[in-house]
Protein backbone atom coordinates (compact mmCIF):
# COMPACT_ATOMS: atom_id res chain seq x y z
CA UNK A 1 0.00 0.00 0.00
CA UNK A 2 1.16 3.66 -0.17
CA UNK A 3 0.33 6.60 1.76
CA UNK A 4 0.65 10.72 1.12
CA UNK A 5 2.75 12.59 3.46
CA UNK A 6 2.00 16.27 3.60
CA UNK A 7 5.10 18.34 5.14
CA UNK A 8 4.85 21.63 6.64
CA UNK A 9 8.04 24.13 6.33
CA UNK A 10 8.61 27.26 6.97
CA UNK A 11 6.21 28.09 10.04
CA UNK A 12 5.31 30.15 12.32
CA UNK A 13 4.86 32.66 9.22
CA UNK A 14 1.77 31.58 7.35
CA UNK A 15 3.22 34.01 4.11
CA UNK A 16 6.17 31.70 3.99
CA UNK A 17 5.15 28.28 4.67
CA UNK A 18 4.81 25.79 2.37
CA UNK A 19 2.78 22.32 2.50
CA UNK A 20 4.45 19.57 -0.27
CA UNK A 21 3.05 16.26 -0.98
CA UNK A 22 5.03 13.16 -1.69
CA UNK A 23 3.91 9.29 -2.14
CA UNK A 24 5.55 6.67 0.44
CA UNK A 25 5.06 3.58 -0.52
CA UNK A 26 8.15 1.75 0.05
CA UNK A 27 10.51 1.11 3.22
CA UNK A 28 13.34 3.49 1.19
CA UNK A 29 10.02 6.44 1.12
CA UNK A 30 9.95 6.09 4.49
CA UNK A 31 13.35 6.17 5.46
CA UNK A 32 12.78 9.79 3.29
CA UNK A 33 10.03 11.27 4.70
CA UNK A 34 11.91 10.67 8.36
CA UNK A 35 15.21 12.54 6.69
CA UNK A 36 12.43 15.11 5.62
CA UNK A 37 10.73 15.76 8.63
CA UNK A 38 14.48 15.83 11.13
CA UNK A 39 14.89 18.84 8.61
CA UNK A 40 15.40 22.16 11.04
CA UNK A 41 12.87 24.30 8.82
CA UNK A 42 10.48 21.25 8.29
CA UNK A 43 7.97 21.75 11.56
CA UNK A 44 5.31 18.68 11.06
CA UNK A 45 3.70 16.55 8.61
CA UNK A 46 0.68 14.07 7.95
CA UNK A 47 -0.02 11.28 6.77
CA UNK A 48 -3.08 10.09 4.82
CA UNK A 49 -3.32 6.17 3.95
CA UNK A 50 -4.43 5.58 0.01
CA UNK A 51 -6.02 2.38 1.63
CA UNK A 52 -8.42 3.45 4.17
CA UNK A 53 -12.34 5.14 3.73
CA UNK A 54 -13.12 8.39 2.85
CA UNK A 55 -15.61 10.06 4.66
CA UNK A 56 -18.84 10.95 2.98
CA UNK A 57 -17.33 14.41 2.22
CA UNK A 58 -14.31 12.38 0.44
CA UNK A 59 -11.89 12.90 2.32
CA UNK A 60 -9.78 10.67 4.87
CA UNK A 61 -11.34 8.59 7.71
CA UNK A 62 -8.25 9.52 9.96
CA UNK A 63 -5.06 11.90 10.74
CA UNK A 64 -1.43 10.98 11.25
CA UNK A 65 0.73 14.07 12.69
CA UNK A 66 4.15 13.54 12.60
CA UNK A 67 7.64 15.26 13.85
CA UNK A 68 11.31 14.57 14.20
CA UNK A 69 12.89 16.42 16.97
CA UNK A 70 16.66 15.05 16.79
CA UNK A 71 16.29 11.60 17.82
CA UNK A 72 13.08 11.33 18.21
CA UNK A 73 10.00 10.65 16.40
CA UNK A 74 6.40 12.00 17.59
CA UNK A 75 2.52 10.63 15.69
CA UNK A 76 -0.25 11.37 16.84
CA UNK A 77 -2.81 9.16 15.70
CA UNK A 78 -7.04 9.73 14.84
CA UNK A 79 -9.08 7.69 13.21
CA UNK A 80 -12.91 6.85 14.14
CA UNK A 81 -12.26 4.59 17.24
CA UNK A 82 -8.98 6.23 18.54
CA UNK A 83 -7.25 9.33 19.42
CA UNK A 84 -3.58 9.34 20.90
CA UNK A 85 0.02 8.84 20.71
CA UNK A 86 2.64 5.91 21.34
CA UNK A 87 3.84 5.12 24.79
CA UNK A 88 7.56 6.28 24.46
CA UNK A 89 10.35 6.22 27.21
CA UNK A 90 9.71 8.23 30.03
CA UNK A 91 12.68 10.99 29.45
CA UNK A 92 11.28 11.12 25.56
CA UNK A 93 10.92 15.62 25.79
CA UNK A 94 7.91 17.22 24.84
CA UNK A 95 7.67 19.53 21.62
CA UNK A 96 5.43 22.85 22.47
CA UNK A 97 5.74 25.15 19.66
CA UNK A 98 3.11 27.16 17.95
CA UNK A 99 2.06 24.85 15.88
CA UNK A 100 2.89 21.67 16.38
CA UNK A 101 3.04 20.33 20.18
CA UNK A 102 3.77 16.50 21.67
CA UNK A 103 3.37 15.96 25.57
CA UNK A 104 6.37 14.12 27.28
CA UNK A 105 6.86 10.55 27.02
CA UNK A 106 5.18 10.00 23.61
CA UNK A 107 8.23 10.39 21.11
CA UNK A 108 9.99 7.46 20.35
CA UNK A 109 13.36 6.28 18.94
CA UNK A 110 13.83 7.07 15.03
CA UNK A 111 14.57 3.13 14.38
CA UNK A 112 10.99 2.36 16.39
CA UNK A 113 9.37 5.29 14.54
CA UNK A 114 10.39 4.36 11.32
CA UNK A 115 8.51 0.58 12.58
CA UNK A 116 5.46 2.48 13.04
CA UNK A 117 5.32 4.29 9.80
CA UNK A 118 6.16 0.98 7.91
CA UNK A 119 3.75 -0.44 9.60
CA UNK A 120 1.29 2.05 9.26
CA UNK A 121 1.76 1.62 5.42
CA UNK A 122 1.77 -1.58 5.12
CA UNK A 123 -1.88 -2.28 7.30
CA UNK A 124 -3.93 1.65 6.82
CA UNK A 125 -4.33 0.79 10.88
CA UNK A 126 -2.86 2.03 13.93
CA UNK A 127 0.26 0.34 14.57
CA UNK A 128 -0.19 -2.35 17.20
CA UNK A 129 4.07 -2.41 17.91
CA UNK A 130 3.73 -0.21 20.98
CA UNK A 131 1.25 0.44 23.56
CA UNK A 132 -0.90 3.61 23.10
CA UNK A 133 -1.76 6.35 25.33
CA UNK A 134 -5.43 7.92 24.75
CA UNK A 135 -5.62 11.85 24.33
CA UNK A 136 -8.28 11.54 27.67
CA UNK A 137 -5.20 9.85 28.96
CA UNK A 138 -2.76 12.55 28.80
CA UNK A 139 -4.95 15.79 27.97
CA UNK A 140 -5.63 17.74 31.09
CA UNK A 141 -2.16 16.75 32.42
CA UNK A 142 -0.23 18.21 29.15
CA UNK A 143 -2.52 21.36 29.24
CA UNK A 144 -1.27 21.84 32.81
CA UNK A 145 2.10 21.68 32.03
CA UNK A 146 1.69 23.69 28.87
CA UNK A 147 0.23 26.67 31.43
CA UNK A 148 2.88 26.36 33.59
CA UNK A 149 5.90 26.34 30.59
CA UNK A 150 3.61 29.72 28.91
CA UNK A 151 3.70 31.10 32.51
CA UNK A 152 7.18 30.32 33.76
CA UNK A 153 8.43 31.71 30.21
CA UNK A 154 6.09 34.89 30.12
CA UNK A 155 7.85 35.93 33.68
CA UNK A 156 11.45 35.04 31.94
CA UNK A 157 10.73 37.21 29.20
CA UNK A 158 10.04 40.22 32.06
Amino acid sequence: MSMRAGLWTGLPDLDEAEHKYQVVGSDADVDTLIRLLARPECNDGCLDHFGRPLTSDGEPDHNVVLAVRGEWGYMYYVDNTFMGWPKGPENAPYVNEKYTDFPPGVGVPLDLFRTLLIEFMTTGERPTSVEWYSESDLFHSWRDQQMALRASQGLESR
